[in-house]
């Protein structure tokens, strides 16, 4: 995959050829990410409460309806969130039969490691399960983890952590997949998916995803050495038996960014986006297309969404670090793929805050 730049001013006003709205995520909460089922119901969760130990908390909107539900939690047992350095917050997934499967980090302590905690709905959100801690015999989690569904009732559960009798150190960290057959309802024992190519970056989170041609895609910030951290695209074909690597994203750094990444169906194909050298970039995942700085510097937590014209959102925040709030950028893409004058930014992304988009037909809406 090819890397160029592509300079862009960013403005504080909207050209208006692409209808774009802005809403603050439900009770002033955090880190919100969003999945659609079949029926065009938006499942949309994100945290509130103590960074340190918070909630998961859960909406609905059907397809066409103005206002979300009544928020709840679905963290069965309270205060088990972290919201702090922004990474470490909740996704999810849709999977067989418009089933839903979360996962977040939850709070460690000294003598207690972070649990791996996932939950699941089999009646489209009208209740969830029990939360189960998945960490298995691993430990030192610490940057977000991740999951993918597919429509076989396969269930993937990625993250990034060490072997029980691992020596310290980001060589030695190693990217986990739990695998489940059963629709969530049992998973493997954790398979390590990169032990020939070792090193994570120990405070990015991870993105895993299903493509729309079966293919389990999942983007990391890798740590081979010291000085480099890419971000690195790991691809299976065959369910999880064998992992294949390559870099997409190159940046030469010593210390870990907190970043995180971005992948969504696009027709048939995938697109990615995610953070390098300061700037947000973003490809299809293919060996032809090329990787595109949609932004300017200081720029993290890129987020995607495709409308029905074909159009891609890509949003982002600006200026955020530890305890501190930044500005929403966004631009669209043509159906080609190519940046457009259409772009924008705001402020108000809240300390631990990012953004998240959907599409409703030709408009896209941006909640932060």
């Amino acid at each position: 995959m090819k890397k160029s730049i592509v300079t862009l001013l960013l403005l504080p006003v909207f050209a208006f050829g692409t209808e774009v709205q802005l809403e603050r995520v439900p009770e002033n909460g955090v880190q919100p990410q969003i999945a659609t089922t079949r029926d065009g119901t938006l499942h949309l969760v994100y945290l509130t409460g103590n960074p340190a130990g918070g909630d998961v908390r859960y909406v609905t909107k059907k397809a066409g309806a103005t206002a979300w539900s009544t928020p709840r939690a679905i963290n069965s047992t309270p205060a088990t969130a972290v919201a702090m350095g922004t990474i470490r917050g909740a996704q999810i997934a849709v999977g067989k039969d418009d089933s839903l499967h979360v996962v977040w980090n939850g709070p460690g302590g000294k003598d207690q490691p972070s649990p791996l905690l996932y939950t699941r709905s089999l009646n489209r959100g009208a209740a969830f399960d029990k939360q189960r801690d998945l960490r298995a015999s691993t430990k030192g989690l610490d940057g977000g983890a991740s999951v993918a569904a597919s429509a076989k009732g396969e269930v993937f559960i990625v993250w990034h952590g060490a072997p029980l009798e691992a020596t310290p150190g980001e060589i030695n960290r190693r990217v986990f997949v739990l695998k489940s057959t059963d629709n969530g309802g049992t998973f493997s024992k954790p398979k390590i998916a990169n032990a020939d190519d070792p090193g994570v970056c120990a405070c990015c989170s991870l993105k895993t995803f299903v493509s729309p041609s079966g293919e389990l895609l999942t983007l990391y910030r890798a740590a081979r050495s010291m000085g480099q951290r890419d971000i690195t695209l790991m691809t299976s074909t065959d369910g999880g038996a064998t992992f294949q690597h390559r870099n997409v994203g190159p940046w030469a750094i010593s210390a870990c960014p907190m970043s995180s990444a971005s992948v969504i169906a696009s027709g048939a194909k995938t697109r990615a986006a995610w953070e390098a050298e300061g700037k947000v970039y973003t490809s299809l995942l293919d060996d032809r297309s090329e990787a595109v700085a949609v932004s300017e510097d200081k720029s993290r937590h890129p987020a995607l969404a495709v409308n029905a014209r074909g159009e891609t959102l890509v949003t982002w925040s600006v200026g955020t670090g530890w305890q501190k709030g930044g500005q929403l950028a966004w631009m669209v893409l043509d159906a080609q793929g190519k940046p457009t004058a259409e772009r924008g930014m705001k402020g108000g992304v809240p300390v631990w805050g990012f953004s998240t988009a959907y599409a409703e037909g030709e408009k896209f809406v941006i909640l932060y």
